[in-house]
């Protein structure tokens, strides 16, 4: 039998022991996991201005089970704040103050001041480097902190038994759009085909509340091409938007019937824009939106079987839904003249002729949206009333 040089057995050994050569301790990752974009200055009278930026750092050595025995808890995460020119710039400076590698491809929140969001072209340009960078992530979500409140602060907001600001924020994100004031999250890769598209649009914004926690509610207006902020719907028209163009939501509406008082749930909306006239000079829309609800909550005796009082619920649904969207219609089309209400997006997929007739003077120039027609049909089924021993 051949035998083997002893040179080739020590290089299988060398290679079977090499491991990792490249690896990083996760000690050594810094997890930015959100940030918070305020505006520090504006420089003179050239345009340009200083960005005060703040990451959001995960600690995984906090994020574990509470030391036992009263010893001191390891902090979750710390926050990095510096001032400059540009985002770009800003992070680079980070990495040589920061004794770990920022890491961002587990980021959650960007969460932007209203004094940004409002001077033109800024919010575009910081927004610039969370769109193009290849570490982050297009699932973010992108935020504006209510007037009044620096974006820093929102990321210093930690509710009792929470551990991470900016998981927090996730998680509330997650579980109140539905049911409040407020719209569906946008996430970085939406805002983007917006911004392509130069269409206008609505970012949620976000406040401090009472009691250390954070109110998500009311949403900020963006017109294109500038994408700036023009205007804050307040919460009633910010509920009316979600009836316009969301289907998950599922917020409460409140409406009395032979002197009671019903909460009904909405369980899910389906609409329908159909285009009434395509005259530019004189466009005329129609929304009709389709309600699934069911009985939440009543105040009184009533007989809610009877078909009479059902069909009176659902009438009044109807009339209380149609107000509500009424309203937020007249705020965005003759106060603030931008669409968010989604016609331009409909137009753009389903009547392209028309809308590249329109397009350049569609919210802006001429202004052919805040001269439409636009009308609302409601119609309300409700397919579940509930139990209770007072139905009799």
């Amino acid at each position: 039998m051949k035998k083997i040089p002893i040179f080739v057995l020590c290089m299988v050994v060398f290679l079977l022991l090499t491991g990792c050569w490249d690896r990083t301790e996760i000690e050594d990752q810094g997890f930015v996991v959100g940030s918070a974009i305020d505006l520090e200055e504006e420089n003179g009278n050239d345009n340009s201005f200083k960005i005060k930026l703040t990451n959001q750092i995960v600690l995984p050595g906090g994020l574990g089970t509470p030391l036992q025995g009263g010893g001191r808890e390891q902090e979750a995460y710390h926050n990095i704040t510096i001032t400059g020119n540009s985002i770009f710039e800003i992070i680079r400076e980070m990495a040589t103050s920061a004794n770990e590698r920022l890491f961002f491809q587990h980021m959650k929140v960007v969460v932007v001041s209203d004094k940004v969001a409002r001077e033109p072209g800024l919010f575009s340009k910081v927004m610039d480097v969370y769109i193009r960078d290849h570490e982050m992530r297009r699932g973010m979500r992108i935020l504006i902190a209510k007037e009044g409140t620096e974006a820093k602060e929102i990321l210093d907001v930690l509710p009792p038994g929470e551990k991470v600001p900016a998981l927090y924020i996730d998680s509330l994100l997650e579980n109140s759009y539905k049911t409040a004031s407020s719209l569906e999250p946008l996430q970085v890769g939406q805002l983007q085909e917006r911004m392509l598209t130069k269409r206008s649009y609505t970012i949620p914004e976000i406040q401090v509340g009472d009691n250390q926690t954070l109110k998500y509610k009311n949403a900020a207006v963006f017109q294109a091409p500038e994408n700036r902020m023009v205007a804050s719907l307040s919460g009633e028209e910010t509920r009316g938007l979600a009836f316009l163009t969301e289907h998950d939501q599922t917020s409460p509406v409140m409406v009395n019937v032979d002197g009671e008082d019903v909460v009904i749930e909405v369980l899910d909306i389906n609409h329908t824009y159909d285009v009434l006239s395509d005259d530019k000079d004189n466009l005329a829309f129609e929304i009709s939106l389709n309600i699934e609800g069911s009985i939440a909550e009543t105040f009184g005796n009533s007989k809610v079987l009877k078909a009479s009082f059902f069909k009176k619920l659902e009438k009044e649904t109807e009339k209380k839904v149609k107000e509500i969207t009424e309203k937020t219609i007249k705020v965005v089309q003759d106060d603030l003249q931008v669409d968010v209400i989604q016609i331009g997006d409909t137009l753009f997929q389903r009547h392209y002729d028309l809308w590249q007739k329109v397009k350049d003077n569609w919210d802006q120039g001429e202004n052919y949206f805040s001269k439409a027609d636009i009308h609302v049909t409601v119609d309300v089924n409700i397919s579940k009333t509930g139990a209770s021993d007072n139905f009799k």
